[in-house]
């Protein structure tokens, strides 16, 4: 008699985040993937998030356990910051091998309560655990400054964001290429190295964007990549999204150049960890952005994919269980 594979030796490697989180909307019933959520207790809206990071994936050799706590802070405060709530209090959970120093534990915490400190959250406390990789998570709670902004763009939006994309893209090709040495004397990756340790949401802007709330349609932020804001973007909307020019600064184009082997499209769409807001905007609404520091680098139009000039976006960010998707 054949046996039936079951499927128990498939490996979640290559399925990827999007379809791991199909798997748990199938298991429990109920899965609203958008950055934040809100509930209601006794008449009280809040705002709750939870992030996280594994070191061996996510820290690079010139980043500290400091850098690491005020990261994974920063993440959660930024997820707050696009949905426009605001983050007030955080607690951790901490796993760490044993062997891990307790100075490197002790600038963990640092990095964490100055964080937090820094984007006006209070950190209670939280777990701590041993294990065989060092993982922290971060659950936060807030309020909520307007109703829901979710992932469904109007048609006839603008798209617009800060436009310093690119640094950290640049930053994490030339590490991948094994090139970064070459060129830390650069400005575009120096700032790309400090962008990556201390990443900076806008959470000061928040209450000069509460007054144009009504503008925006859809929010999120870059912690994945441009590419996959703009492929989430065009597929939660059903959505036409068409990229009329980078979100980049004259400088970062020009210091580009001078480096070999360097695509500006990729390193653009394809970074990650900037932690940049991308709005989707009533188009009467653009002046009142540009003022802010925004600027518009998309629109958003009937029918399906993401484009650059005329062709398909080929870039694609970052997907945990796959990696950068192309």
């Amino acid at each position: 008699m054949k046996r039936r594979d079951t499927g128990n030796n498939v490996v979640i490697k290559g399925i990827g985040e999007t379809g791991l989180i199909n798997i748990i909307r199938d298991i429990i019933g109920y899965y609203e993937d958008n950055d934040l959520e809100h509930i209601e207790i006794n008449g009280y809206r809040l705002a709750v998030k939870i992030d996280g990071l594994s070191l061996s994936t996510s820290r690079m050799p010139f980043m500290t356990f400091y850098d690491m706590g005020w990261k994974v802070m920063a993440s959660v405060v930024s997820d707050f910051f696009v949905k426009l709530s605001k983050p007030l209090y955080a607690i951790v959970s901490i796993t760490l091998r044993g062997n891990t120093s307790i100075d490197d534990f002790r600038e963990l915490i640092r990095g964490l309560g100055d964080g937090a400190g820094h984007f006006g959250v209070r950190y209670l406390g939280g777990d701590l655990n041993e294990g065989l990789d060092d993982v922290i998570d971060v659950a936060a709670v807030g309020v909520p400054m307007i109703g829901t902004i979710g992932r469904r763009p109007k048609i006839g939006d603008f798209l617009v964001t800060i436009p310093q994309f690119g640094y950290t893209g640049l930053v994490f090709k030339l590490y991948y290429d094994g090139r970064l040495n070459d060129w830390l004397n650069l400005d575009a990756v120096k700032r790309g190295i400090n962008m990556l340790r201390r990443p900076e949401p806008p959470i000061n802007m928040l209450s000069e964007l509460l007054r144009y709330g009504d503008c925006i349609s859809a929010s999120m932020d870059s912690s994945d990549g441009l590419g996959k804001v703009l492929w989430t973007l065009s597929t939660d909307g059903n959505v036409k999204v068409v990229v009329d020019r980078l979100p980049m600064s004259d400088d970062f184009a020009e210091e580009v150049k001078s480096i070999p082997g360097i695509t500006i499209e990729e390193v653009v769409f394809n970074g990650g960890e900037e932690f940049l807001p991308i709005f989707s905007i009533s188009s009467d609404c653009e002046e009142d952005f540009r003022r802010l520091g925004f600027e518009v680098f998309a629109k958003v139009e009937e029918g399906s994919g993401v484009y650059y000039g005329s062709s398909t976006l080929r870039y694609k960010g970052w997907d945990y269980f796959i990696g950068w998707s192309t």
